[in-house]
């Protein structure tokens, strides 16, 4: 590896931690205003929406043990720690969503349940550009069909090689 791929490997790496610790602190917040929108709305979707997120702060954690460099027997057991907790949230959701619907029962509106979902998606394009997933800028050549961003085919497997 060269010094120039080195340092583009580093600065990647930072990147990486900023979009995690971003992601995370999103997600942490998720929890706080989300929760409180269940309670009020008394919304079981609300609830696993809010759940969720804690589930992502896991993730998250994982994927920053993973940039660290920490072991690989740690992040298998952190990823097997998230599967299950995907599915303790969906054993939760389906019981929960039966006695919902079997009582009849209608949630309030919730408005900060329906403003929330609505940033993370429209942010998210942002990092799919060619310069975030450390390809080279676009130029007025057409990209291989082998670049970033999704649905373009396979990520690069080095910076600058789109």
């Amino acid at each position: 590896m060269t010094a120039t791929d080195e340092g583009a490997r580093r600065a990647l790496v930072r990147r990486g931690f900023v979009l995690e610790w971003a992601t995370l602190g999103w997600n942490v917040a998720g929890i706080i205003i989300l929760g409180i929108a269940a309670v009020t709305a008394r919304s079981v979707a609300l609830a696993g929406f809010g759940l969720d997120s804690l589930i992502e702060i896991g993730a998250s954690a994982v994927v920053i043990w993973e940039l660290s460099g920490t072991g690989e027997q740690r992040q298998r057991r952190g990823l097997r720690l998230i599967g299950y907790a995907f599915t303790a949230l969906a054993v939760y959701l389906l019981a929960q969503s039966t006695a919902v619907l079997a009582a009849g029962f209608r949630p309030r509106h919730s408005p900060p349940g329906i403003i929330w979902p609505a940033p993370p998606p429209s942010a998210a394009p942002s990092s799919w550009s060619p310069s975030a997933s450390g390809c080279s800028p676009p130029t007025s050549r057409p990209r291989p069909s082998g670049c970033w961003p999704p649905g373009t085919g396979p990520r690069p497997a080095s910076p600058g090689s789109c």
